[in-house]
């Protein structure tokens, strides 16, 4: 029998409706979106409360989002909020797009624009610091290289203020992180959209943009060595299987090492030309089994320490074989979220749903996988 205290109400639940991460096949007109969702940075598609359409839903298709936040209305209440604002997320997608358009270099104006994007970033993430990374499966923009480079930069700036880093090496590892594929801006993109397997030859042209990168940065002075040296470290591997010089252990600078687990991790967890994204947690997992060698262990460790397994909204499946969704995650619980139950283990809806606390059931509850498979009405 499992000792399980069933919750009515919990204080962190009253503010607003409860949101879950639903997939588009899902999706029905007449639900309440509850996450905007832009076409720009000054224009929203849809906006939080919005009634869903299906004219919406093939916008969003043609978008590439696959996944967006409805609204599940109930007396369990919980406001999801991105990691940071979805208006300073979006600007600094739109600004990336500038810098990284502009293919024949980046000047000291630009690299000022990004410093600013930073600074932003980081008095946001200093000003709530109990902020856990709950990364939602849905983009707002579908250009995946502007958006994996303010993602590796929120990701790694993370990790360092949890390391304990200074606001000068804060803002001196966001701008390397935000800049740190600007070498891809010279490799051609045939091999860099290539759907298939590289050959040899085009995946040495891929590892190029690491040293193209450093050379873009190098003559700049308003920007600083250990930003430039982050577009050229940011593939080398702990255990000096990575390029371009095979460096390793501390031989790597330590922003690149920091940088190089934020990069993989979106990587990861991001559809891409060649392969689908994989589950949060199963990336989670990747960059554990990894730590130690290709990763430093002290900032593998620590990113694992600090991330969701599970992003509130996503449906999960308990080893008690009921189903429901994360509503909330709790600071030194990454792995035991908040789940409010929907069905039970005969996979049958419940006809009143009910939230539990995974931190509180020490090791007799615990999420065994995730789903798609959760319907509201």
């Amino acid at each position: 029998m499992y000792n399980v205290k069933i919750y009515e109400n919990i204080s962190f639940l009253t503010e607003e409706t409860t949101m879950i991460l639903m997939p588009l096949n899902m999706i029905k007109e007449g639900m309440i979106n509850a996450k905007p969702i832009y076409l720009s940075e000054d224009s929203i598609l849809l906006d939080e409360g919005d009634v869903i359409r299906d004219r919406y839903l093939e916008r969003i298709t043609e978008l590439g989002i696959r996944s967006i936040y409805v609204k599940d209305d109930s007396s369990y209440k919980k406001s999801i909020h991105d990691i940071i604002r979805e208006e300073l997320r979006n600007s600094s997608s739109l600004s990336m797009e500038k810098i990284m358009g502009n293919i024949c270099y980046v000047d000291e104006e630009e690299v000022e624009m990004t410093r600013d994007i930073i600074t932003n970033i980081i008095e946001y993430l200093l000003t709530n610091d109990d902020i856990l990374v709950n990364l939602s499966e849905m983009k707002a923009m579908d250009d995946y290289a502007y958006e994996h480079s303010v993602n590796v930069s929120i990701l790694s700036l993370i990790i360092a203020i949890k390391l304990g880093y200074d606001k000068e090496k804060l803002v001196d590892l966001g701008v390397g992180a935000m800049l740190h594929d600007i070498g891809k801006t010279k490799v051609d993109l045939g091999i860099l959209n290539k759907p298939s397997s590289l050959t040899m030859s085009e995946y040495d042209q891929i590892k190029k943009h690491t040293l193209i990168g450093y050379e873009m940065l190098n003559d700049i002075k308003n920007i600083s060595y250990d930003s430039k040296i982050i577009a050229l470290s940011h593939h080398e591997r702990y255990d000096g299987s990575g390029y371009p010089y095979n460096a390793k252990g501390e031989g790597i600078h330590e922003l690149a090492r920091v940088v190089a687990v934020a990069d993989v991790y979106d990587a990861l967890t991001n559809d891409r030309v060649y392969r689908s994204r994989i589950s949060t947690d199963e990336a989670v997992d990747y960059i554990a089994s990894v730590s130690g060698s290709q990763f430093d262990s002290n900032i593998a460790d620590n990113f694992i320490e600090n991330i969701a397994r599970y992003p509130v909204g996503k449906g999960i499946i308990l080893n008690t074989g009921f189903k429901g969704y994360v509503v909330f995650n709790k600071k030194n619980h990454v792995s035991r979220p908040i789940v409010r139950i929907l069905y039970n283990n005969m996979g049958e809806r419940v006809k009143i749903p009910y939230i539990i606390d995974l931190s509180e059931t020490e090791d007799s509850i615990k999420v065994v996988g995730t789903t798609d498979d959760i319907e509201l009405f």
